[in-house]
């Protein structure tokens, strides 16, 4: 193989890892934000400014979408019994899956693609008015 092939070939291979590495560090902070957010160490509207921007992750985007709707639930929360709880796992199951740099359980990204046919996290950054107008769109409020 000439060398100008292997040149290019490992220049393509560095940029690779420096995406995957970039996709894990991203993922490590999201699943840092949803625990914290468990834990209610910070709020949901705060770790959601705090989420990386301009993702095209499918998993971040379904963990971002998955944050959004505790926000959303907070009265299903409080009334429906074990929603609270069943949320909170659903979520810390999510959080365990990026840090381990795990894709998602297919049925939790087919609900996400479902009914989310655009992006939540903005392409111009978090705006928590813009993404809740979007949020009313969405359910017809």
């Amino acid at each position: 193989m000439p060398k100008t092939k292997t040149r290019n070939l490992s220049v393509h291979k560095k940029v690779n890892k420096n995406q995957d590495i970039e996709l894990y560090r991203n993922r490590l902070e999201v699943a840092e934000l949803i625990m914290l957010t468990v834990l209610d160490k910070i709020s949901v509207s705060e770790a959601l400014s705090k989420f990386p921007k301009d993702i095209n992750d499918i998993n971040i985007k379904c963990a971002f979408d998955a944050l959004m709707h505790r926000e959303a639930d907070e009265d299903l929360r409080r009334t429906v019994a074990d929603y609270k709880e069943v949320q909170d796992e659903l979520l810390v199951n999510i959080a365990d899956a990026l840090k381990k740099n795990q894709n998602l359980p297919q049925n939790i990204v087919s609900e996400y693609l479902k009914y989310h046919n655009q992006n939540l996290i903005s392409p111009e950054g978090f705006s928590i008015k813009n993404t809740f107008d979007k949020i009313k769109r969405m359910i017809n409020l």
